[in-house]
This record gives C-alpha cells, structure tokens and sequence, in this order.
C-alpha cells in the first residue's frame, strides 16, 4: 500500500509514441482514508455506486456513495471540522452501479439519479434539498421507472438529440434495452418518465458503461456504451455503430489525441481484460493496448490532472472480485500525442466506480476510491500538484 502521503513516479512510457518519462509531469498524492479516521467510513452495504459532484453549491465537489443496505446512500461534505457523513436514503433501495446528476427540478442545484440493481425495477432520482441539510434526514425519492425488468447499471444526462434540453440515457440489462427519456414537465409530480429506445438486443448479455461525446463531429452529442456508439437519426431513432466487442466494459471519451474524432477509451469492468484506446482512422476504430490486463476494472475516467491541458486516464481494479492484495489504481497522464507515462497511485486497495472530482476546492483534479464487497471504507487522494 502506498503511504499517505506520497510520491508515486512514472514506470514507463507506452502508447503510440516514444520519448522520455520525464517530458510528462506526474502528481503527487495525499491519501486520506475511512480505515484511518480521516473520514467516516460509508456503512453502506457493498457500496455499489459513487457520485463525485457540487451538491452544496460551494464550488467544491462532495460525493456520495450508494449500496444495497437499508442505509442505502450516504453523502460527504467537508466541514472546518473535516468530512461529515449525511444519510441521503435509507429506503432499502438496492441500488445498481452507475449514477448521474443534472438540476432535474429546476431550481439551481444537482439532483442524484440511480438505477435499481438485479432485485429491483426502479430507477429513482432524489431531490437536493440544497442548503436545507438535516443529518439525519433523506433526500425526498422520486420514480423516473416504476417496473418492468429489473438492473439499470449505469446512467448519463446529455443533450443527445440537439433540443437544447438534457435527456436521461440508461441500461436496462434485464430487459435487454437502451433508454432514453425525457425530463417531463413537473418531475416532482409523476411517478414514471416518458421512456423511448435507444437500442436493444436479442440474447441475454449484460451490456454496460456510458459515456458522451461529439463523435462524428457533427456538433451533436453522441451515445458511447456496450463497444458501440449511438448517433440520433431522428425522433426516437438511434443508429447504432460498433466499436469493439467489449460489451461489459467501462467507458470513456475525450480528445487524448489532437486532431479528428474524439478518442473512445474501454475498460474490463466485470471481467478480466485489457486497457484499450480507440482511434478513428478515416475507415475503422484502430485499438491501442494501454494495459494488457486489468482485473475487473470497474474505474475509468479522464480528466486533466496534471494542469498541462491534455486528458489523462484514470483507471483501477477491483479487490473481491478482482486483483485481491495486487489490486492496482493508475493515472495515465497523456501528452495529446497519444503517449502516457502510467503512475501507480495504489496497489492493494480495491477500486469500484472510482471517480474524479475537485474535493477539496483548490482547482485541481483529486480521486476518490471506494471498493465493492471487500470493505466499507472511503479513500481520497488529494492533487497536490505535479512533482517537478
């Protein structure tokens, strides 16, 4: 494990182009944990889903963490007294992987959407009761999906058919579906939103992973999940396009290189696999092996988080199932040129839907790390900037 406060340098450098480790700026890293008493530990059974984002509208960025418990969510807030821990729900909710905010109600603050796992039917959204925080006291649940087949393991908000409004995209793997709704008029008032398809597929598969993004570049948002893209043809039509055959991956887009398509980025998820980057050529997706292996790499997003204006990969596995005391989180910071110099930020705690945020306020990229099954704790590595 590394120590908590800590210097982790490059390995390497591995990608598409070659050159010195030192041309790219690492970061180096303050750990905080539950396990230390830096913070409450979550208490939320398998702590199954983690949202980083600005729920007290303070600038900085709190998280929440969701599980299967009767506490079912928890959120963190920093304090002049250090990190306090809130009840958001205890419903028994049963809540899937994934997760999404947007300001649903309207009135100037994020509100939460998650999914209900393989035992529910129900996809919810709660109310940010912004600035009115009771400890004690949930977030006010509503129904965006109120049955039907069961697991939706992932959401994202975007404007995916160019009305200047967002809409609400989600896996429904039990029902063997891609969804999209829009936000009805009185979201307080109705207890199931208008869904439409996206996509939907014959056998049983466990497609996952959502991410967004100007793909062909025709200045509209663009559908990115399963190793495929999905491109809006129409009202209520989607035209689907494959990436690859990495159907259980997570997923990434941005511009790791300059210049054409955005890049699409896959990672193992609920398997064993590789780090893959996908290029458009002109013709096809050109894949690029990051990391050969990852067990169960249930984390990946991008962020610049060495401040020199290129995306970097974060990326990490998971402990039980997974890595077990090998278990590894990276950065992989990138030059825009399609090289990375990868920096092991930990090995040995578990990562599951690891996220990055600004929690502490300063401007820069920190992450927080949480396992799945192994423990309920909470990790956070705070930026501290780059090391030379």
């Amino acid at each position: 494990m590394i120590g908590r406060f800590s210097l982790v340098m490059a390995l390497c450098v591995i990608g598409n182009g070659i050159g010195s480790g030192d041309e790219i700026a690492t970061i180096r890293w303050r750990h905080l944990s539950s396990v230390s008493g830096d913070l409450p530990a979550p208490d939320v059974g398998k702590q199954s889903a983690l949202v980083v984002f600005d729920i007290d509208n303070d600038g900085a960025d709190e998280f929440a963490v969701a599980g299967w418990g009767e506490v079912s969510m928890v959120w963190y807030q920093q304090t002049t007294r250090g990190w306090a821990r809130y009840l958001l729900d205890d419903g028994h909710s049963h809540i899937e992987a994934g997760g999404a905010v947007c300001d649903i109600d309207g009135d100037g603050d994020l509100d939460l959407v998650h999914g209900g796992s393989w035992a529910s039917p129900m996809v919810w959204w709660w109310e940010n009761p912004c600035p009115h925080f009771v400890p004690g006291k949930p977030w006010r649940r509503h129904l965006i999906k109120s049955g039907g087949p069961q697991q939706h393991h992932d959401q994202i908000f975007g404007d995916f058919d160019g009305d200047g409004r967002p809409e609400l995209v989600f896996w429904n793997q039990r029902g063997r579906k891609l969804l999209i709704a829009e936000i009805p008029t009185a979201p307080r008032s109705v207890s199931q939103w208008p869904l439409a398809t996206v996509w939907s597929w014959p056998r049983q598969f466990k497609y996952e992973g959502l991410a967004k993004g100007d793909i062909d570049r025709d200045g509209q948002q663009d559908i990115v999940g399963g190793g495929y893209w999905f491109r809006h043809e129409g009202p209520q039509r989607f035209s689907v396009h494959r990436i690859d055959d990495y159907g259980k991956s997570r997923s990434a887009v941005g511009q790791l290189i300059a210049g054409g398509r955005p890049e699409v980025v896959l990672n193992s998820g609920d398997g064993v696999g590789p780090l893959n980057l996908y290029r458009w050529d002109g013709h096809r997706w050109k894949e690029t092996t990051l990391i050969p292996r990852v067990d169960h790499g249930h984390t990946l997003q991008l962020a610049d988080l060495n401040g020199d204006g290129h995306l970097d990969i974060y990326a990490a596995e998971m402990h039980t199932p997974g890595a077990g005391g090998q278990c590894r989180q990276w950065v992989l910071y990138g030059d825009g040129s399609g090289r990375f110099v990868p920096q092991v930020v930990s090995t040995g705690i578990g990562t599951h839907e690891g996220k990055l945020g600004d929690v502490d306020g300063d401007g820069d990229v920190d992450i927080v790390q949480k396992d799945f099954q192994k423990e309920r704790r909470v990790d956070i590595w705070l930026n501290l900037g780059p090391s030379r």
